[in-house]
């Protein structure tokens, strides 16, 4: 499957520049986006990234095991995006150096338990974990019904530059 993802300019630069302001605490930024899935049914489904919500400096834990840990406030106020807007949820954090990013064994062992919360609060929508690095991506995609994550393909950012970043994991 052929999973895209798909954001604005201003978007992609907002998100950029939120993940890479300095916390007091956390080594990492998180916020969560929220997308439209298109292209439901065919081989190739398209997730698009409408929303940002950064996440507020009071909803981070104090954990100097992890780059960034989140409390549930944070992630009942995704929650509640998702039934407000009617769109699904990525989690999504920077690591911030150049060249592909793979999710730490913490992200591959926490982030995905996020999923089930969303899918039970929008269960027609795609939800998933997005990481960035300067120059690229990575990102899993769990579409509706799915139990699974899908990696996606690639991310594009359309607008003035338009830029498709190298997205998966390898």
């Amino acid at each position: 499957m052929n999973v895209r993802l798909r954001l604005t300019r201003q978007l992609y630069d907002q998100v950029r520049r939120d993940l890479l302001r300095p916390h007091p605490f956390a080594a990492e930024r998180v916020g969560f986006l929220f997308a439209r899935l298109g292209n439901v049914g065919t081989a190739a489904p398209l997730v698009c990234f409408t929303a940002y919500r950064p996440l507020a400096d009071e909803r981070y834990i104090d954990d100097p095991h992890s780059g960034a840990r989140i409390d549930s406030q944070a992630i009942r106020a995704a929650m509640q995006q998702v039934i407000d807007r009617g769109e699904g949820a990525f989690h999504m954090h920077m690591h911030a150096w150049p060249g592909k990013p793979h999710f730490s064994p913490m992200d591959r062992n926490e982030l995905p338990r996020l999923i089930p919360s969303f899918q039970a609060v929008g269960p027609g929508c795609a939800h998933g974990l997005l990481l960035l690095s300067h120059d690229a991506c990575a990102a899993e995609v769990w579409l509706p019904g799915s139990k699974r994550s899908v990696e996606a393909a690639r991310i594009s950012v359309v607008g003035f530059p338009m830029q498709l970043i190298p997205g998966g994991e390898t």
